[in-house]
Protein backbone atom coordinates (compact mmCIF):
# COMPACT_ATOMS: atom_id res chain seq x y z
CA UNK A 1 0.00 0.00 0.00
CA UNK A 2 1.77 3.24 -0.94
CA UNK A 3 0.57 5.86 1.01
CA UNK A 4 -0.47 9.12 0.11
CA UNK A 5 0.89 11.20 3.07
CA UNK A 6 0.13 14.47 2.44
CA UNK A 7 -3.75 13.50 0.91
CA UNK A 8 -3.89 11.30 4.39
CA UNK A 9 -2.81 14.13 6.56
CA UNK A 10 -4.79 16.75 4.82
CA UNK A 11 -7.69 14.83 4.89
CA UNK A 12 -7.30 14.25 8.88
CA UNK A 13 -6.76 17.71 9.41
CA UNK A 14 -9.86 18.88 7.15
CA UNK A 15 -12.14 16.59 9.42
CA UNK A 16 -11.24 17.80 12.48
CA UNK A 17 -11.28 20.96 11.62
CA UNK A 18 -15.16 20.62 10.16
CA UNK A 19 -15.66 18.75 13.50
CA UNK A 20 -14.39 21.48 15.65
CA UNK A 21 -16.98 23.67 13.47
CA UNK A 22 -20.06 21.43 13.12
CA UNK A 23 -19.94 20.68 17.12
CA UNK A 24 -19.49 24.16 18.32
CA UNK A 25 -21.98 27.26 18.80
CA UNK A 26 -21.91 29.21 15.35
CA UNK A 27 -23.62 25.46 14.05
CA UNK A 28 -24.92 22.74 15.76
CA UNK A 29 -23.74 22.51 19.51
CA UNK A 30 -27.16 23.86 21.10
CA UNK A 31 -29.45 21.49 19.39
CA UNK A 32 -26.75 18.53 19.63
CA UNK A 33 -26.49 19.10 22.74
CA UNK A 34 -30.09 19.84 23.56
CA UNK A 35 -31.34 16.28 21.68
CA UNK A 36 -28.50 14.22 24.32
CA UNK A 37 -31.11 15.66 27.15
CA UNK A 38 -27.98 17.88 28.20
CA UNK A 39 -28.13 21.55 29.23
CA UNK A 40 -27.04 24.33 27.31
CA UNK A 41 -24.58 26.10 27.47
CA UNK A 42 -22.62 23.34 29.42
CA UNK A 43 -20.68 23.30 32.32
CA UNK A 44 -17.03 22.54 31.49
CA UNK A 45 -16.46 18.77 31.02
CA UNK A 46 -13.23 16.67 31.94
CA UNK A 47 -11.81 14.19 29.56
CA UNK A 48 -12.14 17.18 26.41
CA UNK A 49 -8.32 16.45 25.70
CA UNK A 50 -8.88 12.78 25.52
CA UNK A 51 -12.16 13.42 23.50
CA UNK A 52 -10.27 15.80 20.54
CA UNK A 53 -7.17 12.90 20.76
CA UNK A 54 -9.54 9.78 20.27
CA UNK A 55 -11.42 12.12 17.48
CA UNK A 56 -7.89 13.16 15.53
CA UNK A 57 -7.04 9.32 16.07
CA UNK A 58 -9.89 8.41 14.19
CA UNK A 59 -9.98 10.74 12.02
CA UNK A 60 -6.64 9.40 10.94
CA UNK A 61 -7.71 5.89 10.22
CA UNK A 62 -11.10 7.35 8.54
CA UNK A 63 -8.68 8.96 6.10
CA UNK A 64 -5.89 5.99 5.56
CA UNK A 65 -8.91 3.61 5.02
CA UNK A 66 -10.56 5.82 2.16
CA UNK A 67 -7.22 6.60 0.49
CA UNK A 68 -7.00 2.61 0.29
CA UNK A 69 -10.29 2.66 -0.83
CA UNK A 70 -9.63 5.24 -3.75
CA UNK A 71 -6.33 3.07 -4.83
CA UNK A 72 -8.41 -0.07 -4.89
CA UNK A 73 -10.80 1.65 -7.09
CA UNK A 74 -8.54 3.37 -9.22
CA UNK A 75 -10.02 6.77 -8.50
CA UNK A 76 -8.83 9.36 -11.09
CA UNK A 77 -11.25 12.50 -10.75
CA UNK A 78 -13.01 14.34 -9.04
CA UNK A 79 -16.69 12.92 -9.35
CA UNK A 80 -15.31 9.04 -8.70
CA UNK A 81 -13.37 10.71 -5.23
CA UNK A 82 -16.92 12.28 -4.08
CA UNK A 83 -18.96 9.39 -5.07
CA UNK A 84 -16.78 7.04 -3.73
CA UNK A 85 -16.68 9.10 -0.23
CA UNK A 86 -20.31 9.40 -0.24
CA UNK A 87 -20.60 5.21 -0.93
CA UNK A 88 -18.62 4.77 2.30
CA UNK A 89 -19.91 7.65 4.06
CA UNK A 90 -23.31 6.46 3.82
CA UNK A 91 -22.47 2.60 3.18
CA UNK A 92 -20.70 1.95 5.61
CA UNK A 93 -20.52 4.51 8.61
CA UNK A 94 -23.43 6.19 8.45
CA UNK A 95 -26.06 3.16 8.28
CA UNK A 96 -24.03 1.77 11.09
CA UNK A 97 -24.33 4.93 13.05
CA UNK A 98 -28.06 4.84 12.44
CA UNK A 99 -28.18 1.46 13.39
CA UNK A 100 -27.27 2.25 16.55
CA UNK A 101 -28.75 5.48 17.69
CA UNK A 102 -31.67 3.04 17.31
CA UNK A 103 -30.90 0.64 19.66
CA UNK A 104 -29.67 3.47 22.25
CA UNK A 105 -33.07 5.50 21.75
CA UNK A 106 -30.86 8.47 20.29
CA UNK A 107 -33.33 11.47 19.10
CA UNK A 108 -33.82 11.69 15.31
CA UNK A 109 -32.59 15.21 15.50
CA UNK A 110 -29.33 14.05 17.02
CA UNK A 111 -29.13 11.04 14.58
CA UNK A 112 -29.53 13.28 11.45
CA UNK A 113 -26.75 16.09 13.29
CA UNK A 114 -24.57 13.51 13.57
CA UNK A 115 -25.08 11.34 10.28
CA UNK A 116 -25.13 15.05 8.38
CA UNK A 117 -21.43 15.35 9.51
CA UNK A 118 -20.49 12.16 8.68
CA UNK A 119 -21.38 12.54 4.44
CA UNK A 120 -20.01 16.18 4.83
CA UNK A 121 -16.69 15.23 6.40
CA UNK A 122 -15.85 12.39 3.95
CA UNK A 123 -16.41 13.97 1.07
CA UNK A 124 -14.70 16.64 2.13
CA UNK A 125 -11.63 14.28 3.10
CA UNK A 126 -12.32 12.61 -0.79
CA UNK A 127 -12.05 16.07 -2.13
CA UNK A 128 -8.04 16.68 -0.44
CA UNK A 129 -7.59 13.25 -0.91
CA UNK A 130 -8.19 13.88 -4.87
CA UNK A 131 -6.70 17.07 -5.01
CA UNK A 132 -3.53 16.33 -3.26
Amino acid sequence: MAIDYLGVGGATVVSMIIGALWYSPIMFLKPWMLAQGKEYPCPPQKGGGTAILNAAAMSLISALALSEVFTWRQVSNLEDALVTALLMAVGFVVSNQLLRDRFHGATPILSVINAANTVVTYLAMGLVLQLT
